[in-house]
């Protein structure tokens, strides 16, 4: 999950923000779920139960946990391969650049921006961005 600002920090300028984050975030776990589905060709079954259970972001762990040199080399083949990973990857890092600038808008954004890359989501869009290159 992606770090949000302090709850005790007043809320000024921007009231809609952690909503718009929310709904973000909830955009990247399913665009990690249908990554997942272009990787392995199915979702396993074992992460869509969670999944379907409420917990939400398994499939970016999965992703996140999977960081590794042969994934990240196996990733950067496929995503020059394969148009169906090509495009799940760009998507995802499209929704986490989304993020970026919603949060660069607030009056705390730069350090939102930080926490944004120093989470799980920020770590596989880093993955992502370098498999693309």
């Amino acid at each position: 999950a992606v770090a949000t600002e302090d709850p005790a920090a007043p809320r000024a300028v921007t009231p809609a923000l952690p909503k718009a984050m929310d709904n973000l975030v909830g955009k990247l776990n399913e665009a990690a779920r249908d990554l997942v589905e272009a990787l392995d060709g199915s979702l396993p079954r074992d992460l869509e139960k969670a999944y379907s259970q409420g917990s939400r972001d398994v499939y970016s762990r999965r992703l996140y946990e999977s960081r590794n040199k042969n994934f990240e080399k196996a990733l950067a083949s496929r995503y020059g391969s394969d148009r169906l990973v090509r495009a799940r990857a760009d998507a995802y890092v499209r929704l986490f650049e989304r993020l970026l600038d919603t949060v660069s808008e607030s009056p705390k954004g730069e350090r939102l921006v930080e926490a944004c890359l120093a989470s799980e989501a920020g770590r596989i869009y880093v993955m992502l961005a370098e498999a693309a290159k």
